[in-house]
């Protein structure tokens, strides 16, 4: 077994299921959204629990709200294992 880990800003939020090159792929529950810094800090809630950085514009486009389903995305090259 080993951990998996990415930083939030490597997690891309989506509306609906996303085309074309993200493979790891999970549909999540926004659980809570709040300031960090210049960008907003998304809680995601699902089979896997994490972290989301975007922007005020984004965070607006996708409509995004607690409760809110959403797809998340992160690529492979920004994930980091270790042993469990």
């Amino acid at each position: 077994p080993v951990f998996v880990a990415f930083p939030p800003s490597a997690l891309a939020l989506y509306r609906t299921r996303p085309d074309g090159s993200p493979r790891n792929v999970w549909q999540a529950r926004v659980e809570g959204v709040e300031r960090h810094g210049d960008n907003v800090r998304v809680h995601l809630d699902g089979p896997i629990v994490a972290f989301a950085d975007i922007t005020p514009a984004a965070l607006a486009e996708l409509d995004l709200m607690p409760g809110r389903q959403v797809w998340a995305s992160v690529k492979a090259a920004e994930t980091h294992a270790y042993p469990a």
